[in-house]
């Protein structure tokens, strides 16, 4: 009895151990298969990365008329999907300008695009990008070049058989010369804004390549699979009459001849350089009670994060260099005076991103002549809004603030320039230009992620890709 139980377990304790060593056996092999799958999967798609890459370089090359023609090879496309749609991806690049005029530009892309394992990677606008299925990344970058103030952006579409290839070789041939998109645009641009807009499944890869290689404020809509990059064309402003206004109301009462101001001037908001000079003022520069308190000024950049309210007058002395005084709010100067006492050329500045009151003030500098230039306002509110006119004041400054419709009673006296929306003076006004600002510009641009463009070349090439 003892020996047949035995026998029993002998044979009982093979049938498992054979059992686990089949079991454990079969797991590796699973588990080795996925891995050597996942491996083969990898290397499919880098050895397909790397022939897009070298395609969309072969591309380049015949878009922008290197070549007429140029042979390709992706190499090993059979672990995968391979195909041409001309008709994904859509870029549009417009011209915003101050006076609300547009000039647009859409054109398709085309797309090259291998599907394999879980992954795509695909050729667009001259780059190389890829998605897992979660987020586009980009592999090489697109024809898309910002160096100093110049964009060059020649958009390559690609054209061809929609039909799936089933070889990954071929020829790109170059269809025609290259057109240029914006013919009527003469360089340099005067003002407003470009935008390049990118509609593409890979949006998110443009994204990060305007953000981190091509400058400029860029944003990215994800409902629409849109990436968007700005830049803003400088606007320059001539000082050539001391009065220029933006409406052209001829019943505007200003003590000039017609030949000494203009109306219906189309003026660049000056938000932008506000918002920026804010920024910076608040990160490097000292409170403006600092400059303000104590009725006395030196060089230097002050800040306020609100309204600020002059309570007493207020002299410069800007021999150590500039003064600038940014105010994230209103500025009421009252009747008080802010003048520079030294004789140096340079000046103050002011940054207000609400509104300018002042009623009675003497602003400028004490010496006997007029030197406005010294003395320089950018307002993005009002003038005067809330005073009952400006009073007798005198001003020896110059004052950008194009949105303010100005009323202005009393007998003030302005010399300089001024930018206004409107301006009405009553009383026994009086106007004087500083001729000492002719041939001086204001340049109106920046802000806070915000590049400048004063040259722009855009142009279409557009080849035709064929497959063995």
């Amino acid at each position: 009895m003892y020996r047949s139980e035995r026998a029993q377990s002998e044979l009982i304790g093979t049938v498992l151990l054979l059992g686990i060593t089949i079991a454990a056996v079969t797991v590796t092999v699973t588990t080795g298969s996925v891995a050597l799958g996942a491996v083969t999967d990898d290397a499919q798609s880098a050895g397909v990365e790397n022939g897009m890459s070298q395609f969309t370089s072969q591309a380049s090359l015949v878009a922008l008329g290197e070549t007429n023609a140029r042979r390709f090879d992706l190499g090993s496309v059979d672990g995968g999907d391979l195909r041409l749609d001309e008709d994904a991806g859509h870029v549009t690049v417009r011209i915003e300008r101050p006076d609300g005029n547009v000039t647009n530009e859409s054109y398709r892309l085309g797309t090259l695009v291998y599907t394999g394992d879980g992954r795509e990677i695909a050729v667009q606008g001259g780059g190389v990008w890829s998605t897992d299925g979660t987020r586009g990344r980009m592999v090489s970058p697109p024809e898309y070049h910002y160096r100093g103030e110049t964009l060059t952006f020649p958009i390559v579409q690609l054209t061809g058989d929609g039909s799936d290839p089933s070889r990954g070789s071929g020829v790109v041939r170059r269809t025609g010369a290259g057109e240029d998109v914006f013919a009527n645009v003469s360089n340099p641009l005067e003002n407003g804004t470009v935008v390049v807009e990118v509609e593409s499944d890979y949006y998110e890869g443009w994204y990060d390549f305007f953000s981190q290689r091509a400058e400029g404020e860029v944003t990215k809509d994800d409902a629409n699979r849109t990436a968007t990059a700005r830049l803003v064309v400088p606007g320059e402003v001539d000082l050539d009459k001391p009065l220029s206004l933006g409406s052209e109301d001829t019943s505007t009462d200003v003590p000039l001849h017609e030949d000494e101001y203009e109306l219906g001037a189309s003026h660049p908001s000056p938000s932008a350089i506000i918002d920026e000079r804010i920024e910076n003022a608040s990160t490097n520069g000292e409170n403006v009670s600092d400059c303000f308190d104590n009725s006395s000024c030196s060089s230097g950049i002050y800040h306020a994060d609100g309204d600020v309210t002059l309570s007493d007058d207020v002299e410069f002395d800007t021999t150590g260099g500039d003064v600038v005084i940014a105010i994230d709010g209103d500025f009421d100067i009252g009747g008080n005076d802010l003048q520079i006492t030294d004789g140096t050329d340079n000046e103050v500045r002011y940054y207000v991103n609400g509104s300018l009151e002042l009623n009675n003030p003497t602003i400028g500098t004490t010496v006997s002549t007029v030197d406005a230039k010294r003395t320089q306002f950018y307002v993005n509110g009002g003038v005067a809004e809330n005073t009952n006119g400006i009073g007798n004041a005198e001003i020896d400054a110059v004052i950008y603030a194009p949105n303010a419709d100005v009323e202005a009673n009393g007998n003030p006296t302005l010399r300089g320039a001024f930018v206004f929306e409107r301006l009405d003076l009553g009383g026994s006004s009086e106007m004087e230009y500083d001729t000492d600002l002719s041939g001086l510009d204001l340049t109106i641009t920046g802000g806070p992620g915000q590049s400048p463009i004063t040259y722009l070349h855009v142009s279409r090439n557009e080849v035709e890709v064929r497959f063995d």
